[in-house]
């Protein structure tokens, strides 16, 4: 599959799945990019459905939400808002999903750890 086409395909899966306004506990997205800590590398796709069995508890990264029933958020609306800030090329190591993905994927020791193996 051509670079163009991956792209635009991931940007219409993210387009779909952040119509709504919020993400409910109850309807948690399938697939979601990461896209918008994006600067120089593409965005992620991230697979929630393969995730949320994995990870097992859900406050383990919704962890501003009380309870799993008040899930209300999704990533975007508090990680993301600013690439420049989330950007490790710009010198800020600080970006929350390497920090959260990374380390996590580390812990268990599976899943991608390195740039090239999450930014197709």
């Amino acid at each position: 599959m051509g670079r163009k086409l991956t792209v635009f395909l991931m940007v219409i899966t993210f387009a779909v799945v952040f119509a709504a306004s919020a993400v409910v506990a109850g309807d948690a997205p399938g697939q979601i990019v990461i896209d918008k800590a994006a600067v120089k590398k593409s965005g992620v796709a991230f697979d929630h459905e393969k995730h949320s069995s994995s990870v097992g508890d859900c406050l383990n990264c919704h962890h501003k939400a009380a309870s799993k029933d008040a899930i209300d958020k999704g990533c975007f609306d508090c990680h993301g808002k600013d690439p420049a800030a989330n950007d490790p090329a710009s010198g800020k190591k600080d970006n929350p999903f390497h920090i959260q993905c990374k380390e996590c994927h580390k812990e268990k020791a599976e899943g991608p750890t390195k740039c090239k193996e999450c930014h197709k």
